[in-house]
């Protein structure tokens, strides 16, 4: 699953996961000693970064279909043309490229 905490999320729940295993540490091995409200913030701030994250990961493979449309749009027009349009749309085709390239690569830290 995608996650995406901020940066406050991840020290809170750093600071929820210590405290839990300082209670974990100090009470009897074969009972669960660790407080339900401290597990319940914990899986709030896991559920709001996991929402982020799939928002964030469609939102990124919008952006791609779209930069992807782009590209071959610009490749159309520079095969159709000539002369100093045909060298703009390359330029324009080459961008869109790389565009797709960047958000195929933030991609992938999602996976």
């Amino acid at each position: 699953m995608p996650a995406s905490y901020t940066p406050a999320e991840k020290r809170r729940k750093f600071w929820l996961v210590a405290k839990a295993g300082k209670q974990s540490l100090a009470g009897d091995r074969n009972v669960d000693t660790i407080d339900p409200k401290v597990k319940a913030e914990v899986e709030r701030i896991d559920r709001r970064a996991e929402e982020r994250g799939r928002a964030e990961v469609a939102e990124l493979e919008r952006r791609l279909s779209q930069a992807r449309r782009d590209a071959a749009s610009a490749k159309v027009t520079m095969r159709t043309s000539s002369g100093p349009e045909r060298a703009a749309a390359r330029r324009q085709m080459q961008e869109y490229e790389q565009t797709a390239r960047r958000i195929e690569r933030e991609l992938r830290r999602y996976q």
